[in-house]
């Protein structure tokens, strides 16, 4: 592959491979900082509570949700073809979809319990994980 090419390739990739993580990025480091009373009253409950060393030396309690969520999509089911008279008649099912997705939420708070670090996912980013679950205060799903 020439150096053109190269150039290119890494010129269109770069910003795809942006977008797809910039989402969870952004909502992670929207968490540092805020109270953690305002993940409780998005998330409820904690499934699991454990405590933790920070880096220095303090306590910390790490908080994990398990959340999941459902949708349905209209897709493109197939099609068929048949002759009449003159013509023919070319016709396309659809079909109604459902769909689900897994995800793991995690808070680490300090003393003053404020959220020192939100992870979605172990702070992998994982297509097709955490669609359509509200993990940031105010989150419109999209297509709402």
């Amino acid at each position: 592959m020439n150096q053109w090419t190269k150039t290119l390739a890494a010129l269109l990739l770069t910003p795809m491979m942006l977008l797809a993580g910039g989402c969870h990025l952004i909502a992670q480091s929207r968490w540092e900082g805020r109270d953690v009373q305002e993940a409780l009253d998005l998330f409820g409950r904690p499934d699991s509570m454990k405590k933790q060393a920070g880096a220095n030396g303090e306590n910390l309690a790490v908080l994990t949700w398990y959340k999941s969520a459902s949708w349905t999509t209209t897709e493109a089911a197939g099609t068929s073809m048949n002759h009449t008279g003159n013509g023919m008649v070319y016709t396309e099912y659809y079909e109604t979809v459902g769909h689900s997705s897994d995800c793991k939420l995690e808070a680490t708070v300090n003393k003053a319990k404020k959220i020192v670090l939100f992870r979605i996912e172990d702070g992998k980013i994982i297509h097709g994980k955490c669609i359509n679950v509200p993990f940031v205060p105010g989150y419109i799903p999209p297509g709402f």
